[in-house]
């Protein structure tokens, strides 16, 4: 009898030892995923940061463009949608501001500037657009913006 309960009990340390080595495995296996998931949303922001740029310059010198490079561009644009709705899909969103105010969980301070007639705070311009995942309730990439700071 001593025998029998001596082994079930190395059994029993054993499958527990078994579990705990599963669980951490597990864990690891889920974080480097979250890691390089993140990368790739990264990634795919710097992506769309390209894609404005290149929508800028064609607002900014549009005037002188052909046919050609009209259609050029009206491909590019809607390269850049079906980025924005792969990520939608994936309930990655850009953040918004809508009272016009930073905040620190959401954004980035790259500079300030001084303007009398608005509140401390206040973002004038959005330098890189920030993206959150809704899902999961956590930010990817906080924006980088310029805010207002009367001293």
């Amino acid at each position: 009898m001593k025998q029998e309960k001596d082994f079930l009990r190395e059994k029993f340390v054993e499958f527990q030892l078994r579990i705990a080595e599963l669980t951490r495995a597990v864990h690891e296996q889920a974080d480097t995923f979250q890691t390089r998931e993140r990368d790739l949303y990264l990634n795919l922001f710097e992506v769309l940061d390209a894609f404005e740029n290149l929508n800028e310059t064609i607002q900014a010198k549009g005037d002188g463009f052909d046919k050609t490079t009209w259609s050029l561009a009206k491909t590019i644009r809607s390269i850049q949608r079906k980025l924005i709705r792969l990520l939608k899909s994936n309930h990655i969103v850009q953040i918004e501001f809508p009272e016009n105010k930073a905040r620190m969980e959401y954004c980035k301070i790259v500079d300030t500037r001084k303007a009398v007639n608005m509140e401390n705070e206040t973002i004038l311009s959005v330098v890189k657009h920030g993206y959150i995942d809704k899902q999961q309730g956590r930010v990817l990439r906080k924006a980088e913006v310029i805010t207002v700071l009367n001293r």
